[in-house]
């Protein structure tokens, strides 16, 4: 994983990216607006996980990475709150309360359906014998979550450079350290379900994440900068 990790941190996006957060982290009330929306992200990463996990194979592993994803999702929404000075907002993830929070939600259906068209390919070369329907949905859950883990790997610490280059009042160190984790399960978990091609599907679909992630990055900076004039002194 760490060659695909390394691919990530290299893409174009990610520059982007490293440019947009010092304007988003200096600005308190846009800051909060797109904590809000990460959080949001984590939110539905939870959702989808409860919908994919069947009871009959889920671990200690699997309630554990529910639960901290979770707790991710509450510790930056109220990082979000806090930022936001207890003006009202901040209080959903609606479109008014997130930073491209829709474009943030559309990241993670679009992966979610460009993995499940991946594996669709695969499949389809081997015959549906080679995977159990009922197991088709877990799989999808594993290549996806693979390559978001891949991306949260690679955004995080550019989030965590900006909150210190900044003084923010809060670090985000330990999410990092549980979406390495994660990563690292996510790769143990494919060898298991395709212990010849998990390399090759993940290659894939990490391509297919990557036109997803450039989409979220430039509506996250229009947002960013539409944010900026709306807040700014009026003539």
């Amino acid at each position: 994983m760490k060659a695909f990790l390394e691919q990530a941190k290299q893409q174009p996006c990610m520059e982007q990216v490293r440019q947009t957060l010092p304007r988003v982290v200096s600005a308190p009330l846009i800051h909060a607006r797109m904590l809000n929306s990460l959080s949001r992200m984590e939110y539905v990463g939870v959702r989808k996980m409860l919908k994919a996990r069947h009871a009959d194979h889920m671990d200690l592993d699997g309630l554990e990475h529910i639960i901290e994803e979770a707790s991710h999702a509450l510790r930056l929404k109220r990082a979000a709150i806090k930022l936001q000075g207890g003006e009202r907002g901040i209080q959903t993830y609606s479109a008014a309360d997130t930073l491209a929070g829709d474009g943030a939600e559309d990241y993670l259906q679009g992966v979610d359906r460009a993995c499940e068209a991946v594996l669709d390919r695969y499949l389809a070369t081997l015959g549906e014998e080679a995977l159990p329907a009922s197991r088709r949905t877990e799989a999808n859950y594993l290549l996806s979550s693979a390559v978001i883990e891949i991306r949260a790997d690679a955004f995080y610490p550019l989030y965590e450079e900006a909150l210190q280059a900044a003084g923010a009042p809060f670090s985000v160190r330990s999410i990092i350290k549980d979406e390495e984790r994660h990563l690292a399960e996510m790769a143990e978990r494919l060898q298991e379900f395709f212990p010849q091609d998990w390399r090759a599907l993940v290659a894939e679909a990490l391509n297919a994440e990557q036109a997803c992630f450039d989409c979220w990055a430039s509506v996250m900076a229009d947002a960013a900068t539409e944010a900026e004039a709306a807040l700014a002194p009026k003539a």
